[in-house]
């Protein structure tokens, strides 16, 4: 009798699911839909209209009401990335014009008082990379303190309260918890000695972020040189300054903006660049800088900190930044200029690389990390360019350059990514 019944049971699905995928549903939920929309009930609306448009996807009378319950709808993640769906439907009818028009108004919505940044600057590559909001305040680990002078460490914190002050979310927590740091703040002499006489480039600090393969951010770590070239300590500006910019880089802006009034603009190796500024002047963030990321945690990230993440109250990146390619072309562009002012930097050729490789020129991209490897002077920046090989080879299928790029990378720095990486390689080097 049980048998029988379970067997009825699953008879009443499938035919279900077969109604449920033929023409024969369309009026019932075309009807449904309608009279969901007419009673101003929107949500209920576009649950049924999209499943009249699995049944008919090119139908225009479902698709023009689709648009118009999403555009009276709250507009959350969801909403936005079906009404930019629509806009980029190779179908020219109503619905699609409808949706264009309301996607212009969206992105004017979401962009008042913001249009002033430099966003497609601080993407990594086509990633938008961020910590969840709720991860706020960020917990900073600082080691070795002890062996540089005191303003050191209280110029650090008075840059944290600046951009505390400046903002409505940032914040950020000293801890002794190294652990659970999302920053981890250290102090190295990794500048070169510099020629009698001559002009010196040297780089204050730098950020690495660390991510995991399946995107995960783990942590942003910030590595200030304890000494200049010349073996002198920095002054009080130069240390706020420099944490001023390098926050910034932690907090997810991963390139640069191309205004020099900007705290998170660039230096380049001319005698009269931004050192001189950083030693003469202390620096406040701009408006453009806020603004910047403000939108930034407005966008739904494509790297960040916490697994199934919601997105419902972000926006949908493209209705501000346009496809993958546009997003590649422009920061190819961004990126050129980048190396282009400052030629001896490995960053710049090791970040061109990946957009390199996204775009699928492989040879600019080897030999982007061929040029970054000229300039490499931390161990983040010979580790990185080691993975990005073994990550191109891997991709290539040359399963023995990979391993080898690999090794090199875990002889550098160990990390639990380039391990998933070595293991990624051997499994498909042996079938």
């Amino acid at each position: 009798m049980l048998r029988k019944f379970l067997l009825l049971i699953l008879t009443a699905l499938l035919l279900f699911l077969i109604w449920d995928r033929t023409s024969i549903s369309y009026p019932y939920y075309y009807s449904k839909a309608k009279k969901a929309y007419n009673a101003s009930q929107y949500s209920v609306a576009i649950k049924y209209f999209d499943r009249a448009l699995s049944v008919k996807p090119n139908d225009s009378a479902s698709r023009l009401y689709y648009a118009y319950s999403l555009a009276k709808s709250e507009h959350n993640y969801y909403v936005q990335k079906a009404l930019y769906d629509i806009s980029q439907s190779e179908i020219n009818d109503p619905a699609t014009q409808f949706a264009t028009q309301e996607i212009v108004s969206v992105k004017k919505e979401i962009m008042k008082g913001l249009e002033d940044n430099y966003i497609f600057n601080a993407l990594s590559g086509q990633d938008i990379v961020h910590w969840d909001i709720n991860s706020f305040p960020l917990k900073v680990f600082i080691t070795n303190q002890n062996i540089v002078p005191e303003y050191y460490i209280d110029n650090i914190k008075k840059a944290m309260i600046q951009w505390t002050n400046r903002t409505s979310f940032v914040k950020f927590e000293i801890t002794n918890d190294k652990k659970n740091a999302q920053i981890y703040i250290e102090f190295k002499n990794f500048n070169k000695s510099c020629p009698e006489n001559e002009f010196c480039h040297y780089t204050v600090a730098h950020t690495t972020p660390v991510i995991t393969s399946s995107n995960l951010l783990k942590r942003m770590n910030l590595t200030f040189s304890i000494t200049n070239p010349n073996g002198e300590n920095y002054s009080d500006l130069e240390i706020f300054n420099t944490a001023l910019h390098e926050l910034g880089h932690t907090l997810g802006i991963m390139g640069h903006s191309d205004n020099s009034s900007d705290v998170m603009y660039a230096s380049n190796d001319k005698a009269s660049d931004i050192y001189a500024i950083y030693r003469s002047e202390q620096q406040y963030l701009t408006i453009r800088d806020l603004n910047t990321v403000v939108l930034l945690y407005r966008l739904a990230p494509t790297i960040t900190n916490v697994r199934g993440y919601s997105k419902t109250n972000l926006y949908y990146p493209e209705i501000i930044l346009g496809d993958s390619n546009v997003i590649l072309e422009k920061k190819l562009l961004e990126l050129q200029k980048y190396i282009k002012n400052y030629p001896n930097l490995s960053s710049g050729y090791i970040n061109i690389s990946s957009v390199y490789a996204n775009l699928g020129e492989i040879d600019m991209a080897f030999l982007s990390l061929k040029q970054a490897e000229q300039f490499a002077n931390s161990e983040d920046e010979k580790y990185l360019i080691a993975y990005n090989r073994a990550i191109l080879y891997f991709n290539s299928k040359n399963y023995a350059e990979a391993l080898n790029y690999a090794n090199e990378a875990k002889n550098i720095k160990r990390s639990s990514e380039i391990d998933q990486l070595i293991d990624d390689i051997n499994r498909f080097a042996e079938n």
